[in-house]
């Protein structure tokens, strides 16, 4: 069972599911795309998630901007805390694994590098309700794996872009030099999620690129593996309240899969394969 089913990562963790076997059952805010309509920000809505017995739930369901956490801080709290928790209660008393989706920006950017073990401090309310929601996931299931990842990057084909669809897509004018993150391929993502929880990964995981670059290194790089000039885009600043650097390090990733996360120029060449270099 997947929430957020047609979002950026849940639509890409749909297909990974079904290209290992799995029938999924998959639910959204809005019903599109083979999913089924279900408003989570009703706590009655797990009984529906959960009536069909699952063998595995993925939590892909969130508010994830910023803005729209500011404009609807309700339902902020709604999806990114207290469904969270609610799902862990239940998937723990039915014996069911849970894999709940969080962020780096639980982190404030003050302090890197971020390890799972570094204090989680955000700056705004969508990391504050995301950190809520790690915490109830873990209190009431603590086998349950939280995979904190960043920036997601990639051919997601989803109804909201990834970074890099919507660079591509001309719906970035800036990139920033001074905002640091670990860009991440949303397919290597899905994967990985699905290969730690399988190799008996639990409690807080950082899943995500191997490195930190800063958003323009990231656009430079990206548009440069395409072969594309970066004409349109200008470099400037983050704006008061954005989180300079938040680099993560995913040393415990690289022994739960076996493998280290991959830099940037892999993660370009598994992402777009087809038109790079």
């Amino acid at each position: 069972m997947v929430t957020g089913a047609t979002g950026r990562l849940g639509s890409v963790v749909r297909d990974a599911l079904a290209s290992e076997g799995w029938k999924v059952e998959a639910f959204s805010a809005r019903g599109k795309g083979g999913s089924t309509a279900l408003d989570l920000r009703d706590p009655r809505s797990v009984e529906r998630l959960l009536s069909s017995a699952p063998d595995l739930v993925v939590n892909c369901a969130a508010l994830s901007t910023g803005g729209a956490c500011l404009r609807s801080p309700s339902s902020a709290w709604a999806l990114n805390s207290v469904l969270p928790g609610l799902l862990s209660r239940r998937c723990r008393s039915e014996s069911i694994p849970l894999l709940h989706v969080s962020t780096d920006l639980v982190y404030s950017g003050a302090n890197p590098p971020y390890y799972e073990t570094s204090p989680a401090v955000p700056v705004g309310l969508y990391g504050w309700t995301k950190l809520l929601g790690d915490v109830f996931v873990l209190r009431a299931q603590s086998d349950a794996l939280v995979a904190r990842t960043s920036v997601l990057f990639g051919e997601a084909g989803a109804s909201r872009p990834t970074f890099s669809e919507a660079l591509l897509g001309g719906d970035i004018g800036t990139v920033y030099v001074d905002c640091f993150r670990n860009h991440t391929p949303v397919h290597w993502l899905a994967r990985s999620m699905l290969q730690a929880l399988r190799r008996g990964g639990s409690g807080v995981l950082l899943l995500c690129g191997g490195e930190d670059q800063s958003r323009s290194a990231f656009a430079e790089a990206l548009m440069r593996h395409l072969g594309k000039p970066l004409d349109g885009i200008s470099m400037g600043y983050g704006p008061p309240g954005t989180p300079r650097l938040l680099s993560l390090r995913p040393r415990r990733a690289a022994i739960v899969l076996n493998g280290e996360c991959p830099d940037l120029e892999k993660g370009l060449a598994e992402e777009y394969r087809r038109t790079g270099s």
